[in-house]
C-alpha cells in the first residue's frame, strides 16, 4: 500500500476518532495553534461516557472544548504554560497549572504518563510526511513514539517547517487516524509599543553588539526590541519563541547568522507566535530550523552560542534581585517558560549576557501608579529567576548588573532604576530591613 492509499484508509471523522479515547487516558494535545480543535470537541462531547481523562497542553491560542467549565467534573486539564486563552477565565477553575521549565516538557509528559496524542499537522508532502508545524516542538517525537494511539488533524493552513533532523515530521504510516479540518490559524498581532518600552528597548539595544546571537521572550517589549535591532549588523537568532519582529530582522538583513558559533546562517527556534505573515514566511523557508523544546532550551546547548544575549520579561523584581515573571500573588498569570533555561545558558556562554527587563511601574484600572521594583514580593508570588542567577536588570531608567553583588549593593542598584516617585520609600524599607 502506498502512502496515499494509506492516507485514504485512515481518513475519518472526529467523532470516529473520539471512540479511541477511554476513561483514564492521558492525552497530549500539543499546544498553541496545534491543538486539534475538531478532535478536542468530539472527545469532549463524550464527557460522562468517559471520565477521569487528562489533557496536557501549553500556550493554547483558542479555548478547546474540553477546557470549558461544563466538563470540569470529567476532565483534568494540565498546562505547563498559560497563554491568553487559558488565563481569560480563571473563575472557571478548569486549568491545573504545572510549574515546570519549558525545556523539561519532555520529562513532564513522561511523568504524567501520556499514552495517547492528538495534534494538528500540515498536509503531507510528496513522500507522505506531515509536519507538526508551529508548536510541534512542544510535543517531542520521543513522546509520540511511546503513545499507543496517535490521531492527527490535517490543516492546509499549517506551514511546512524545516526541522532539526526532521524531528517535526510524522509519516502517514505512523498515525492511527486522520481528520481534515482547515480552520484559520489564530494570530497574535503586534501589541502597540508604549513610550516606556521604546526607552527600554533603546537601552537594551545598546547592550547588544553587532554579531551577537539574540534570544527574545514573548510580548510587546520583546517585539519592540526586535524592531529596534534593525540598526545592527550580522545578528544571529537562537530563541524559544519566534515573533514578527525577528522575521523583520531577517528580511532587513540585520540578522543573517553569519557570526553564529553553532548553526551559522540558520535561525533556531521552537515555536512561532505572530501573524499569518509570519506563518507564510516560515513556510518552506530553509533559513529557519525548528528544534524540539528540550533541545532548544537545554542550557548546555544555549551555552554553545558565543556572544548570546538573552532578554526576558518580568512582572516584578524585589530589592534583592528575585525575579517574578509568572504570578501576581497567588494568581497564575503565565509561566516560568524558558526564562531560567536562557538565563543560565546565556551566562555560561562565551561573552554571553542575560537581561531581565520590566517597566518601573504599573497602573491599575483606577489610574493609580505602583512600583514594579518592590521591597518584597507580594505573598504567594512565585519567584521565577532566583536572585542567585539574575545578571542584568533593565527599566526605562537604566541597566544594573547584579551578578556577584552583595545585598546592599543590589538594593542601591535597583533603587537607582526604580521610578523616582518610589525611590525614597524603597530606601526607607531597605533600611528597616537592615539591608542598608
Amino acid at each position: 500500500m502506498n502512502w496515499r492509499e494509506e492516507y485514504s484508509r485512515k481518513l475519518t471523522t472526529a467523532e470516529e476518532v473520539s471512540k479511541a479515547f477511554k476513561s483514564g487516558d492521558v492525552i497530549s494535545m500539543c499546544g498553541g495553534c496545534n491543538v486539534p480543535h475538531e478532535i478536542a470537541r468530539a472527545i469532549s462531547l463524550r464527557a460522562g461516557e468517559i471520565t477521569n481523562v487528562t489533557f496536557t497542553h501549553a500556550l493554547v491560542m483558542q479555548i478547546p472544548e474540553y477546557m470549558k467549565p461544563e466538563y470540569k467534573e470529567h476532565f483534568n486539564v494540565q498546562s505547563v504554560f498559560l497563554g491568553g486563552a487559558e488565563r481569560q477565565h480563571p473563575e472557571w477553575g478548569t486549568i491545573d497549572y504545572v510549574p515546570k521549565h519549558l525545556g523539561s516538557m519532555y520529562q513532564w509528559l513522561l511523568d504524567v504518563k501520556v499514552n495517547k496524542a492528538a495534534v494538528m499537522v500540515s498536509p503531507p508532502d510528496e513522500n507522505g510526511y506531515m509536519v507538526r508545524s508551529l508548536y510541534g516542538g512542544l510535543l517531542p517525537d520521543k513522546v509520540l513514539n511511546r503513545c499507543e494511539y496517535v490521531a492527527v488533524e490535517v490543516n492546509k493552513n499549517m506551514p511546512w517547517l524545516y526541522s532539526d533532523n526532521n524531528s517535526f515530521a510524522i509519516h502517514v504510516s505512523q498515525v492511527d487516524a486522520i481528520v481534515e479540518n482547515d480552520l484559520p490559524l489564530p494570530q497574535v498581532p503586534d501589541i502597540p509599543v508604549t513610550p516606556i518600552e521604546e526607552k527600554m528597548a533603546a537601552i537594551i539595544v545598546d547592550m547588544i553588539p553587532d554579531g551577537s546571537t539574540i534570544q527574545l521572550g514573548l510580548g510587546g517589549l520583546a517585539n519592540c526590541i526586535g524592531y529596534f535591532l534593525k540598526s545592527k549588523r550580522d545578528l544571529g537568532i537562537y530563541t524559544e519563541v519566534l515573533s514578527n519582529s525577528m522575521m523583520e530582522l531577517v528580511k532587513s538583513g540585520a540578522a543573517n547568522g553569519s557570526k553564529k558559533s553553532i548553526y551559522p546562517g540558520k535561525v533556531i527556534y521552537t515555536f512561532g507566535v505572530g501573524t499569518h505573515e509570519l506563518y507564510n514566511f516560515l513556510h518552506r523557508n530553509e533559513d529557519f530550523l525548528a528544534c524540539q523544546i528540550d533541545k532548544t532550551n537545554d542550557p548546555n546547548r544555549i551555552a554553545l552560542n558565543d556572544n548570546i544575549v538573552s532578554v526576558n520579561n518580568a512582572l516584578m523584581v524585589d530589592l534583592t534581585g528575585q525575579v517574578a515573571s509568572e504570578s501576581i500573588g497567588t494568581r497564575q498569570f503565565s509561566a516560568t517558560g524558558g526564562q531560567v533555561n536562557f538565563v543560565l545558558g546565556s551566562q555560561m556562554a562565551k561573552n554571553g549576557k542575560s537581561i531581565i527587563a520590566l517597566p518601573s511601574t504599573r497602573t491599575d484600572k483606577e489610574g493609580r501608579l505602583y512600583s514594579r521594583i518592590l521591597d518584597v514580593l507580594p505573598p504567594g508570588t512565585a519567584v521565577t529567576t532566583s536572585r542567585n542567577d539574575v545578571e542584568w536588570v533593565v527599566t526605562e531608567y537604566g541597566a544594573v548588573r547584579l551578578t556577584s553583588q552583595s545585598v546592599s549593593r543590589r538594593v542601591r542598584s535597583l533603587i537607582s532604576i526604580a521610578h523616582p516617585d518610589f525611590r525614597d520609600e524603597l530606601e526607607f524599607k531597605a533600611r528597616q530591613y537592615k539591608w542598608l
